[in-house]
């Protein structure tokens, strides 16, 4: 059962617009869920219908635990981008042993984390459920897939925590917001990670600068759209820094600010 969506639209995408699960201060994330890329974009219901189709319920019966942590996942993936996969494994090296067997690229990524990558043709809807408007954008013609194996609990990786925050922020400040960060994806090439960065004015490395607003209440801190002069004459220089306040309990495992579900913590197809 689907639980509250934020949908969010886009000139870019065609209609509907891109869905992910709905933040929330309390609840915590879950990103082991594929069911709101149903009622998503195009390119979301095209990632649903590839993972569903049996990729996604093969690598389960190999992993403990898996996610889907893909910009794809919050609708700020730009044509190119792969489909990022979390699993959990107490065997990192015999997992990507077994998969390259199967076609799978296998690289040891240092401190027990495999990497693990393949590209799959784009799955038409239609070979799913009939009843379905076609899901495979004519723009799509296959996906990269990436696993990041690790015997580490996923909830802890950079790519969950990541994820985590970056939908909060859209749920924080809303559809200009996410038309500003696409912008920048779309026309400067930017990470997601960085584009926020960015617009907040939070200097450094980007991956490590965003999860400084881990442990703050995301309600206190500031966001102004730019003007269409702003967006024109941009030099790329950093936005005025954002300011926020009140800081809450929330740490790697604890809850931060996340989007809500009430499914089960199993992944599922």
């Amino acid at each position: 059962m689907l639980t509250d969506l934020c949908r969010l639209g886009t000139d870019k995408t065609a209609a509907p617009a891109a869905v992910f699960p709905s933040a929330s201060p309390t609840a915590s994330p879950n990103w082991r869920r594929l069911d709101y890329l149903a009622h998503g974009n195009p390119r979301q219901r095209s990632a649903h219908a590839l993972l569903t189709a049996g990729v996604w319920d093969e690598l389960a019966a190999q992993c403990a635990d898996m996610a889907l942590v893909s910009t794809l996942a919050i609708g700020l993936d730009r044509p190119g981008s792969d489909l990022d996969i979390l699993c959990q494994h107490p065997n990192p090296a015999a997992f990507a042993a077994t998969f390259a067997e199967q076609g799978w690229q296998a690289s040891a990524k240092g401190d027990n984390i495999w990497l693990l990558e393949r590209t799959f043709p784009c799955l038409d809807q239609h070979s799913v459920d009939s009843s379905a408007d076609s899901s495979c954008d004519n723009r799509i013609a296959s996906w990269p897939l990436e696993l990041y194996v690790t015997p580490a609990p996923i909830e802890t990786l950079n790519g969950w925590r990541h994820l985590t925050l970056m939908a909060a922020l859209l749920e924080r400040f809303g559809d200009a917001f996410y038309r500003e960060v696409l912008r920048l994806r779309l026309e400067e090439g930017l990470k997601g990670e960085a584009a926020m960065c960015r617009l907040l004015g939070l200097a450094g490395d980007p991956y490590e600068a965003l999860l400084t607003l881990e442990g703050c209440n995301l309600a206190e801190l500031s966001w102004q759209p730019p003007s269409r002069d702003d967006i024109h004459t941009s030099t790329g220089a950093m936005a005025p820094a954002a300011h926020y306040s009140s800081p809450v309990v929330s740490t790697i495992s604890a809850t931060p600010v996340c989007p809500v579900s009430t499914e089960s913590p199993t992944p599922t197809s």
